[in-house]
């Protein structure tokens, strides 16, 4: 697709571009507006599981107001992951860093002067001396962090609704924040309208459940499994469940015919002679059924005609219009579908339109949220999502991720190999290497180190592995590093994304460090299904623990996609991201819309390695001219 094509994440603006892609949001998370201050408004509960419910639930609904990021668009994705293994033993060893001791941050706030520019701040504490001070909390969707004691458009990040970040719990007085600012340990100013050290707040106790960075994902992910389901703003009662969701009363109708149908078996298989009656009534009935009584002929009667018609002639000549025809409701999106049950010329757009006080949206088959809490409530099992919405989980599932994973460079390998096939071997040549055997088996996804020698026996490609044996080259891919970016400092770091090869490298000056498998862009000779991944040097411009990413189909009938926190984004080139994909496997094929698909735990492996660092709590980060992102160099 070109470029004019690709969504925009949120509140990015792109100077080459001079029109947005539709479906982008308007929120501008660099710039925004601070909550006012307001509590939270209170209710009776009748048991303390309702009160539970309707507290978290009241408190999310600040983060429903947060803006949806637009990722790479396109054709909506492929369906998840089915793997349901467990992570292989393979780790890498690449340490998850440390919050960035150059990361700008403020001195000892001055007395007098509110607008003090930021200075170095102290180093964090060690690893394994957890920090036990004062924390901020953010009470808003995303409370931003500001590089000195003012409002602009210049962020250094956010904390997301519920988060909690080191902070000097003295607030300093000054600047356009009537509640003060407060000095982060890690850097930068929050003002005191958008966070709180009051860690009992009900929307910091009750905020989105920080994200788990010790699992695979950083949250549990729920695929949406039929058109049209719900997403409420709060928890619904019984009568809004019949009112929006009326396939359950006819699942209940349903139930109870089957129920009956199954008690009249039993009844015909216990009482035969009853069965046997009740065969020859409905045999008689049905002969009645054949052969139906007379019906009085109203409408074809010739005196009724002729009155209609001169009723209709009489009110013509009053000049009074005739009644209208009563027509069919017309039918809503989800239940408007073609002979394979696809909803017709659906847009995201036409999802809003379902939105009211109780209803925020309705889901296209193949949305994902992500799931914050899971509850019980009218004899159904629910989940809040990160939005803030409550979803039936009912018609959703939970999906289990993929668990491959890339390795780190291995000591002495001048290229790192994968196989790709669904089933593969090891192969061993005898000293002459004239004829070749098999020496084991390989899964799909084995990483290994390549010496860079190579063997072709009867046309065939081999390469020889660091630990002895032989790869065939039809079975896999391997790393093939590009030249190092023109203004690479010494040292600095910098990522290698082959797309040729399907593989990404990161690279400390000229030492690789650490090898995986990608899944660039979907390439098509259809114009409209063509999502090129682009070429060219750039630098990672903010990163984020995860963020929602939607857009609508590209061609009729396409359906729109959205998935809501993608994890571990870092933003390259406008819309175009490193990030991780855990709704397929396909991880060294073409699978993406324009962005670089990694497995969760390798997107993840990159999030924390390239800068700018996250600092502790932090929910997103932006490069700074002082803490410049990491250079990404795309090639073929």
């Amino acid at each position: 697709m070109n470029r004019s094509q690709a969504p925009r994440p949120r509140g990015q603006k792109d100077p080459a571009r001079s029109h947005g892609s539709g479906n982008v949001r308007t929120d501008d998370l660099r710039n925004p507006q601070p909550a006012p201050d307001t509590g939270r408004p209170g209710g009776g509960a009748r048991t303390s599981l309702v009160s539970s419910a309707l507290g978290f639930i009241a408190a999310a609904a600040f983060a429903g107001t947060a803006a949806w990021a637009s990722g790479c668009q396109g054709e909506a994705p492929p369906g998840p992951s089915t793997e349901g293994a467990s992570p292989p033993e393979r780790t890498s060893s690449l340490p998850r860093p440390a919050p960035s001791a150059r990361a700008a941050a403020s001195a000892e706030a001055p007395k007098e002067a509110p607008t003090a520019a930021p200075s170095e701040a102290p180093e964090p504490p060690a690893p394994d001396k957890p920090y036990t001070g004062p924390l901020l909390g953010s009470i808003v969707p995303q409370a931003a962090v500001y590089p000195t004691m003012e409002f602009s458009k210049q962020r250094l990040g956010y904390i997301r609704l519920g988060g909690k970040v080191p902070v000097d719990p003295k607030p300093i007085k000054g600047g356009s924040c009537a509640k003060g600012w407060y000095r982060l340990l890690d850097g930068g100013y929050v003002c005191g309208r958008s966070a709180t050290t009051d860690l009992s707040n009900p929307q910091v106790r009750l905020g989105i459940t920080p994200p788990n960075l010790d699992d695979v994902l950083p949250y549990k992910y729920a695929f949406n499994t039929t058109h049209g389901t719900p997403l409420y703003r709060s928890v619904p009662s019984k009568d809004e469940m019949t009112r929006y969701e009326p396939y359950l009363e006819s699942s209940k109708r349903k139930r109870k015919e089957e129920e009956k149908q199954r008690a009249e078996a039993l009844y015909e298989e216990t009482e035969k002679e009853v069965a046997a009656a009740a065969a020859a009534r409905a045999a008689a009935s049905a002969e009645a059924a054949a052969s139906p009584a007379p019906v009085a002929a109203v409408a074809a009667d010739p005196a009724a005609v002729e009155d209609k018609a001169a009723a209709v002639a009489a009110a013509a000549s009053l000049g009074i219009a005739p009644a209208p025809v009563e027509e069919e409701p017309e039918k809503p999106w989800w239940e408007n579908v073609d002979e394979k049950g696809r909803p017709l010329n659906v847009t995201l757009a036409d999802l809003d339109k379902d939105a009211d006080s109780t209803v925020a949206k309705r889901m296209v088959k193949g949305f994902f949220v992500a799931v914050d809490k899971t509850f019980g409530w009218n004899g159904r099992s629910w989940y809040k999502t990160t939005a803030g919405l409550v979803a039936p989980s009912d018609r959703m599932y939970i999906i289990k991720p993929p668990a491959s994973q890339g390795i780190d460079f291995p000591e002495g390998a001048k290229s790192v190999g994968f196989i790709l096939a669904k089933s593969a071997s090891k192969y061993q040549f005898d000293a002459e290497k004239k004829s070749v055997s098999v020496a084991g088996s390989l899964d799909r996804f084995a990483a290994f180190g390549l010496t860079g020698e190579s063997h072709t026996h009867k046309s065939t490609v081999y390469r020889k592995t660091t630990e002895g044996w032989w790869m065939k080259g039809a079975d896999g891919t391997y790393t093939d590093l590009g030249a190092p970016p023109p203004d690479l400092a010494p040292g600095e770091k910098w990522i290698d994304v082959n797309l040729s090869r399907k593989t990404l490298v990161a690279i400390e000056g000229d030492k690789p460090v650490f090898a995986a498998l990608i899944s660039p862009g979907r390439r098509s000779k259809d114009k409209k299904k063509d999502h090129p991944t682009h070429t060219g040097v750039f630098r990672i411009r903010e990163k984020h623990v995860a963020t929602t990413m939607d857009g609508d189909g590209t061609v009729a009938g396409d359906l729109p996609y959205s998935i809501e926190d993608v994890p571990f984004v870092a933003y390259y080139d406008g819309s175009y991201a490193l990030h991780g994909a855990f709704w397929h496997g396909n991880f060294g094929r073409e699978m993406s819309h324009g962005c670089v698909n990694l497995s969760p735990l390798d997107a993840k492996k990159v999030f924390f390695w390239s800068e700018p660092r996250l600092p502790r709590g932090w929910h997103g980060v932006w490069a700074t001219p002082e803490n410049r992102g990491t250079l990404v160099s795309i090639h073929e």
